[in-house]
């Protein structure tokens, strides 16, 4: 594969070779069928384009590369006409009497085998004439041979070829398009690089999962710039591109239509599925007849009613390639006044039927166009809804102002957002001050100015104002306060506004968002889940509020972590991954931030990686700027830096230094640990001790003290525990189990107890954080070691091990301290240079220190740990315990 970015950020790539991907399983069923056992080979049978023949090929080239003897035999149709077609590059003869020559094949490929294993692959069986089948049958018989033969299902193949499974000669292996995982599999392995999960289902959901049809239709878009490489993601949010190579594999069906035919296929292509009788009342029920019969459309009986679509999702891009806008137009309008005669039966329909009558030929509907703008943003589509708020207020409807306005404030554009609304709210007209305060909500969380914020809401304060507008504002004061790190004063006004009951979902919202925040830095956990339960509730019925799901999930997963309710929090994020059928592009980047930042706690770091990269490029695309950048650069750094990957956490702490809001103090503690987990990775684990160290003085300061429990626990992993005796006061003070766990880890690490150590993990572990848990157990296993405990320490070591794995293979200090000689402190700081890459001389200059001691360091480290050279100790500082 060859990738080529230009500076403006587009990327183009060429799919080279053919790559086998997600074809893992069927592959190991294959070698170990031809391994042994009673059968002859395998039969794969599958529908065109699935992917039988490049299976095939992979296996016949694993047995080259293991020595083994190969013959490829093709069935074509020109040759389906001669007797021995398939065979003919392999006799001399073509006589008048095929038999001799027959007995010849046969007797070759025994020979052959008699020399060494051999594998015979024979593609397109159902194409072969009589008597190559029968050759391929009695070699199957003879079983002198190996065979490997590809059929296409549903086609008519010679009774000999029947034969071959159903008597037993070789094993039918029945092979199916692929999974939604496999497909995104095989497009990573295309590419060389990840792509989103979205993309990797759009691509499924129009190819079925069909192998040829998903390589031609990734070029495609690739070629005509629909789908890019955004920050190391490739990403495809386009509409379709359909190339000559696309439309000859699937057009066909498609193409000469009687105009009767094309307008039923047409339609359907604007608008699937439909009803049977909807769909008559537009096209002649004789046509749609002929185009079921034709495999254009399928129809289905759901309920008590039939419903009709497409046959396959690509002739509706197909045919709305090739067609004309105003005929296309027209078939919309159509369809938007048929559908307009029935109820809508959801959300969905009506926002269908609004998006149809905005593209046709019909008079604009305003009230249309707001009622599908409000249902766009409860379906998290905002992009839509803009689009529809847009058109309802260029018709004229008052409302559609204000809907727009917070619409383009869910969508992140912060600058036309206040442009909006400062005109809005100095109108003085109805509302102006509920106006207001969202406008002090967007200078909060889209641009980052708490001061004008505070300005905002002061000068609302200084006037007269109903209880509601009132409560309206202390739900926003209440975000200035939690964004500031005054978390008691953001409880009480948060609790007091949603306590009135007088507010709009928009602002309960918004201090359900203030509220979670303060309760989670006091470690007030029993409050939380109430308050939780209350806003998702909210957000999955509310125009309002359905766009912040994720953001509120994102704030409570982070108290969840503060307070150590991880399990709950991961129950959280999964239960809102399936909260809507299909996730738009900003709302799935704030959707895999959540679920990244719940796998990173639980200590799926792999997962969490793919899925953080995932977020920031949506966050990319669009040009968010709120703290979803910061957040989720902060769990990518201390992902990266948790699987010893260097640069990579480096890289995304200095991204996150550079969206960091001014006076976000709340962020601050994050930032801290999210910047020392980056210092770790890079070999400063001295450095990265007091950032957090410092950190949790700050917050003790502020009276948060879940974020200074988080600091000192970062710094015992670290294999800091100069902080035990405060971690044990805030165990005592927050009576949660996690500041429980953290007291013991840094106590029994001052005391160098093993077996509290293994305690402290098993803490861990039961809260759900098996990172911190791995951890603990390494250290407890150079505490054994360190006290001639040699079976326990290698029990410990095993268990950090089995924890490290279960969470993607870590690379911690902690991991990679060996437990059979423990390092002095300096040798341990050195060794922690050495593995981050840096030279002797970086090292020296580093602490300090010269040269020459610095090599003796070195050297009295790889005598403890037997290692015969600097990169040998590297190499087994990296694997850590149980190396």
């Amino acid at each position: 594969m060859q990738v080529n970015a230009n500076t403006a950020g587009y990327s183009s790539a060429v799919i080279s070779g053919d790559p086998l991907a997600g074809r893992d399983g069927e592959l190991a069923t294959i070698r170990r069928a031809l391994s042994g056992g009673n059968k002859s080979g395998v039969v794969i049978v599958g529908a065109a384009g699935v992917g039988k023949t490049r299976l095939a090929r992979e296996v016949l080239h694993l047995a080259e590369r293991a020595g083994e003897r190969t013959s490829w035999i093709v069935g074509t149709e020109s040759a389906k006409a001669l007797p021995l077609g398939a065979f003919t590059a392999l006799i001399n003869d073509a006589g008048v009497d095929p038999w001799p020559n027959i007995r010849h094949l046969i007797k070759s490929f025994v020979a052959q085998q008699r020399q060494g294993r051999m594998l015979i692959g024979v593609d397109d069986a159902h194409l072969l004439d009589g008597l190559s089948a029968h050759v391929v049958h009695q070699l199957a018989q003879s079983r002198a041979t190996r065979l490997l033969v590809t059929l296409r299902a549903g086609a008519e193949e010679p009774d000999a070829i029947t034969a071959l499974w159903k008597d037993g000669l070789l094993a039918r292996l029945d092979l199916a398009p692929l999974s939604v995982d496999a497909t995104r599999a095989m497009i990573e392995e295309a590419l060389g690089g990840a792509v989103d999960a979205r993309s990797a289902r759009r691509f499924w959901n129009l190819t079925g999962g069909n192998a040829l049809f998903l390589r031609q239709l990734v070029q495609d878009q690739i070629d005509a710039g629909r789908m890019r490489l955004t920050a190391g993601v490739w990403m495809w949010d386009d509409d379709v591109a359909v190339s000559q190579s696309i439309s000859d594999m699937v057009g066909r069906q498609v193409r000469g239509l009687t105009p009767e035919i094309a307008l039923v296929v047409d339609t359907l292509s604007q608008c699937e599925p439909l009803a049977v009788d909807v769909l008559c009342d537009l096209v002649d029920r004789a046509d749609l007849e002929t185009a079921e019969q034709m495999r254009l459309v399928t129809v289905e009986r759901s309920g008590g009613e039939l419903a009709a679509r497409l046959a396959h999702p690509l002739f509706g891009e197909l045919r709305r390639a090739s067609a004309g806008e105003m005929y296309l137009s027209k078939i919309r309008g159509r369809l938007a006044e048929r559908l307009a005669k029935d109820p809508d039966a959801d959300m969905q329909a009506t926002v269908r039927r609004g998006l149809l009558a905005l593209e046709s030929d019909l008079p604009p509907d305003g009230q249309l166009f707001l009622q599908s703008a409000q249902h766009a943003m409860t379906l998290l589509d905002l992009d839509l809804a803009d689009r529809f708020a847009t058109a309802a207020a260029e018709a004229g409807v008052p409302e559609a102002a204000e809907v727009r306005a917070l619409n383009l404030l869910l969508l992140g554009r912060g600058e036309q957002t206040e442009e909006v609304l400062r005109e809005i709210s100095s109108s003085g007209g109805e509302g102006a001050r509920q106006w207001s305060t969202l406008r002090a909500t967007n200078l909060i969380w889209m641009l980052g100015r708490l001061t004008d914020a505070a300005a905002v809401l002061d000068d609302l304060a200084g006037g007269p104002e109903a209880p509601a507008d009132r409560f309206a504002r202390l739900a926003v004061e209440a975000c200035v306060d939690a964004a500031s790190a005054r978390c008691a004063t953001a409880a009480d006004k948060a609790r007091e506004a949603l306590d009135s009951g007088q507010l709009s979902d928009f602002h309960a919202m918004m201090a359900s968002v203030a509220l979670t925040m303060a309760l989670g830095a006091l470690g007030r956990a029993d409050a939380l889940t109430p308050v939780a339960e209350s806003a998702l509730e909210r957000a999955m019925t509310s125009f309002q509020a359905s766009h912040m799901r994720f953001w509120y999930a994102s704030v409570y997963a982070r108290a969840c972590r503060l307070t150590g309710h991880i399990d709950e929090c991961v129950a959280m994020a999964q239960r809102l991954a399936g909260s809507a059928h299909e996730v738009p592009s900003l709302a799935y980047a704030n959707l895999a931030s959540l679920l990244g930042g719940a796998e990173l706690m639980r200590g799926d770091v792999r997962a969490a990686v793919q899925l953080l990269h995932e977020a920031l490029a949506g966050v990319e695309k669009h040009g968010v700027t709120t703290g979803l950048r910061p957040a989720t650069c902060f769990a990518l750094a201390e992902a990266h830096a948790k699987l010893g990957e260097a640069e990579a956490a480096k890289e995304a702490i200095t991204e996150a230094q550079c969206s960091v809001p001014p006076g976000f103090l709340f962020m601050q503690t994050a930032h801290s640990i999210a910047t020392g987990w980056a210092q770790v990775a890079n070999g400063c684990v001295a450095d990265a001790v007091a950032t957090v160290l410092d950190a949790a003085a700050q917050a003790r300061d502020r009276d948060q003290p879940t974020h200074e429990l988080w600091c000192l626990q970062v710094a015992a992993q670290w294999g800091d525990a100069s902080r035990a005796a405060r971690a044990r006061e805030l165990a005592d003070e927050l009576d949660l189990p996690l500041a429980d766990a953290v007291a013991r880890h840094a106590e029994s690490l001052a005391a160098g107890d093993g077996e509290r150590l293994l305690l402290a993990a098993d803490d861990y572990r039961a809260i759900g954080d098996r990172a911190a848990a791995a951890d603990a157990a390494a250290q407890a296993a150079v505490a054994f070691t360190g006290g001639q405990q040699r079976k326990r320490g290698l029990y410990a070591a095993a268990v950090a091990k089995e924890l490290s794995d279960a969470c993607g293979g870590l690379c911690t200090p902690a991991l990679r301290a060996p437990a059979s000689q423990p390092l002095t402190g300096r040798q341990r700081e050195i060794v922690e240079f050495v593995v981050a890459g840096l030279s002797n001389r970086e090292i020296a200059t580093r602490l300090v220190m010269s040269v020459r001691s610095v090599e003796g360091h070195i050297y009295r480290a790889c005598q403890r740990v037997g290692a015969n050279s600097r990169e040998e100790l590297a190499a087994i500082a990296r694997r850590g315990p149980g190396s």
